[in-house]
């Protein structure tokens, strides 16, 4: 199954969750999986639980906690 992580395209095994696909972005980028796991968005900027389950050509985005606090302060 191909989906998108932050506009890197990955090739994951039917019925991965989100939680596989950040594995996958973060392997691929070489960092170990923070330990606040990060916030991830669809297409449409809804929230998404790791546990939630992926579709063909889906397009997801990680969000560092870190720097999503500190835009936040900025208000």
């Amino acid at each position: 199954m191909t989906l998108f992580v932050n506009n890197i395209e990955f090739n994951l095994f039917e019925g991965a969750k989100i939680m596989d696909a950040a594995r996958a972005y973060y392997r691929a980028s070489g960092h170990d999986l923070p330990p606040q796991f990060p916030v991830v968005l669809d297409n449409f900027g809804n929230t998404l639980e790791p546990d939630g389950e992926l579709s063909p050509m889906q397009r997801i985005y990680l969000v560092d906690f870190q720097y999503l606090n500190n835009e936040y302060e900025n208000f």
